[in-house]
C-alpha cells in the first residue's frame, strides 16, 4: 500500500485479538448486485454469501467480524432456516442449527442488504462526477459489509458473481472460470461476471469495483489484463502504464512465481495512494497527474503482490513484512526501468524517517496501536525498507537474495511472522542474526553518533545504549589518495586508526548503507 496522507501513531493499549482459532474459513462464495447509480438507500448493494468453514474444535456457534448499520443488517441461514445472531460491537455470534465436530467442514450463508453498508463497500462519484462503487477493505473494513474472519492471517478462496448496470464495467478478485469471457449481458439488461481466486487470500485483499472505466492495454505479458482508468485520464495513464511486464519478469526470476493468474491496476476514488488487492491494484484518481505518472507507486504495489500478498503477515504488528518489503523492492524495481537510483530513494526515506515522531519513540514491531491503520507509518515503510537494506549489507547480496527467495517459495500462500524470515536468512548466510532483528525491529530509534576526527584516527561515540552496526568511512590521506574502510561498532565509544594521516575530507556512510542519526 502506498500512502498519500499522514497517519497518527498514538501509543494505546493492545488492540483486541481476533477470535480466529475456533474455525477456519475455506471459501466465500459471494453473489452481489452492485448499482452505483441507485437513487434509494435499498438499491445500492444486495446479495448473498455462502460460507464453507472447517471446525477447529467442537462448535455450536460461529464467531465472525461483522458491522451492522441503519441500512445494513445481514441475516444468517443454514439449511434454509434463519439462524440466531447476536452482535457485540463489530463481532457477531451465529448459533448453528446443530453442533459441528472438530475437523469437520460445514456450510451456512448470509443474506446481504439491500442497502448501504456502514463501511468497506463505498458508493460515490469519481473525479469526473460519475457514479462508482469500490471496496475499501484495508485494514479491518471488509467486515463493514461482509461478515468474515477479518484478519490478515486467515486466508480463503473467494468466488464472486456480480451483476452490474449496462454501460459500466466490473472488476473482481480472481480469474474467469471454465473459459468464460469477462462479462455478458443478461436478458434483464444487467451485466454478469463470474470470478474465482486461484490462491487463498485474506479478506482485506479481496476487491470488487463497478464504474465507467475505459481500458488501457499494456503489452509484454499474457497475465496483464487491460488496466481500467477513467476515459478522460487515458492519455496520461498510457504514459505511466509501461513497466509491469518487465517488473513481473524480474520478480519471478529473482524470487519466484506470481500467484494470482492476472494483474491489472484500477483507478478508483481510494483514500490510499495505492492498494495492493491481490491481482488488481487500486490506484488513487490523481495518480497519473504528476510528471512521474505514478510509476514509483505502481512499482511499490507490484512488489506487494509477492510480499504482503503471496507471503502475508500473521499479525498486524508484522505489517513491515509487507510495507517494508514494498518500500524497498518497489524503488529497486523502479530503478531497474529508469527511475531514481535505489541509493537516492533510500536517502529520501532516511530523511523522512529521521524527522518522524515514531522514529524516535516506537519500534517497528509494535502491538500498541488502537487501530491497525496506525501501524502504517514511517517505521513500517521507510525504516522497514532500511532494515532490509542493512540486512543485505550484513549478509551480502548473494545470500540476501537467496535467503529471501527460499523464504518466499517456502511460505507462498501463507501468513507468517518475522521469525521465518530470520531463519531463512540465517540458513542462507550461515550467520546468527537474532541480534540484528531484535535490535532493528523491536527497539525504537537508531544509532545516534558523534564523530571526533583526529590526524590519524576517529572516535565514534554513541549516545544512549550502544547499537551494533557496520559503518563505512571515506577519507583522503596526506598523499592525496582516497581511502575507504568498513568498521564494526558495538561500544559506547570506539576509536579507529585511519591510514595516511593527517587525514582530510572525512565522509561518513558514503554509499548510503546505515540508518543513523547525527547526535
Amino acid at each position: 500500500m502506498s500512502l498519500f496522507f499522514a497517519l497518527s501513531s498514538v501509543l494505546l493499549q493492545d488492540a483486541p485479538s481476533d477470535d480466529d482459532i475456533r474455525h477456519d474459513a475455506l471459501s466465500y462464495s459471494i453473489e452481489l448486485q452492485v448499482n452505483p447509480s441507485a437513487k434509494e438507500n435499498d438499491g445500492y448493494l444486495s446479495g448473498r454469501v455462502d460460507y464453507l468453514f472447517r471446525a477447529q474444535e467442537d462448535l455450536d456457534a460461529v464467531h465472525l467480524d461483522s458491522v451492522i448499520g441503519p441500512f445494513w443488517h445481514p441475516v444468517f441461514q443454514q439449511g434454509g432456516k434463519q439462524l440466531k445472531a447476536s452482535w457485540e460491537g463489530d463481532k457477531v455470534t451465529v448459533q448453528l442449527a446443530q453442533p459441528v465436530a472438530a475437523g469437520k467442514e460445514f456450510k451456512f450463508s448470509a443474506l446481504l442488504g439491500p442497502g448501504i453498508p456502514p463501511h468497506g463497500f463505498r458508493f460515490g462519484k469519481n473525479r469526473h462526477n460519475q457514479p462508482t462503487a469500490w471496496t475499501d477493505h484495508f485494514s479491518i473494513r471488509a467486515r463493514g459489509w461482509l461478515p468474515c474472519e477479518d484478519n490478515p492471517a486467515d486466508r480463503a478462496i473467494f468466488k464472486t458473481i456480480v451483476r452490474y448496470p449496462k454501460g459500466t464495467r466490473a472488476v473482481a478478485s480472481g480469474v474467469p472460470q471454465n473459459g468464460e469471457e469477462w462479462s455478458r449481458l443478461q436478458k434483464d439488461g444487467w451485466m454478469f461476471a463470474e470470478r474465482e481466486t486461484v490462491a487463498e487470500i485474506p479478506p482485506y485483499l479481496y476487491a470488487i469495483g463497478v464504474g465507467p472505466w475505459d481500458e488501457v492495454i499494456e503489452g509484454g505479458e499474457a497475465r496483464l489484463r487491460p488496466h481500467l482508468v477513467w476515459t478522460r485520464d487515458k492519455p496520461k495513464a498510457r504514459r505511466g502504464l509501461l513497466h509491469h511486464a518487465a517488473w513481473m519478469k524480474t520478480m519471478e526470476e529473482v524470487f519466484g512465481p506470481y500467484s494470482y493468474g492476472k494483474y491489472l491496476v484500477v483507478q478508483v476514488p481510494t483514500r490510499w495512494g495505492g492498494m495492493e488487492n491481490a491481482g488488481n491494484t487500486w490506484l488513487m484518481e490523481r495518480i497519473f497527474d504528476a510528471p512521474g505518472r505514478g510509476i514509483g507507486t505502481m512499482a511499490h504495489e507490484l512488489a506487494h503482490q509477492w510480499f504482503g500478498d503471496a507471503v502475508g503477515y500473521a499479525a498486524w504488528k508484522e505489517v513491515w513484512l509487507s510495507e517494508g518489503f514494498a518500500s524497498y523492492f518497489g524503488p529497486w524495481l523502479h530503478a531497474s526501468t529508469g527511475g531514481p537510483s535505489l541509493d537516492r530513494s533510500l536517502e529520501g526515506m532516511r530523511r523522512r524517517w529521521l524527522i518522524s515522531k515514531e522514529g524516535r519513540t516506537l519500534p517497528i514491531r509494535w502491538g500498541g496501536y488502537e487501530h491497525p491503520d496506525s501501524a502504517l507509518n514511517t517505521n513500517t515503510y521507510p525504516k522497514g525498507a532500511w532494515v532490509l537494506h542493512m540486512l543485505r549489507g550484513q549478509v551480502g547480496d548473494e545470500d540476501f537474495f537467496a535467503g529471501i527467495k527460499s523464504w518466499y517459495l517456502a511460505n507462498r500462500g501463507t501468513a507468517v511472522n518475522t521469525s521465518t524470515l530470520r531463519e531463512a536468512l540465517e540458513e542462507a548466510s550461515g550467520q546468527t542474526l537474532g541480534w540484528f532483528f531484535s535490535q532493528w525491529l523491536d527497539h525504537p530509534g537508531c544509532p545516534e553518533l558523534r564523530f571526533k576526527w583526529e590526524n590519524d584516527a576517529v572516535i565514534i561515540t554513541q549516545i544512549g545504549a550502544p547499537w551494533r552496526f557496520n559503518i563505512r568511512l571515506r577519507w583522503t590521506g596526506s598523499d592525496g589518495e582516497v581511502r575507504e574502510k568498513v568498521f564494526t561498532v558495538d561500544q559506547s565509544e570506539s576509536r579507529f586508526e585511519l591510514e595516511g594521516g593527517p587525514i582530510q575530507s572525512p565522509v561518513v556512510d558514503p554509499l548510503v548503507e546505515l540508518l543513523w542519526r547525527k547526535a
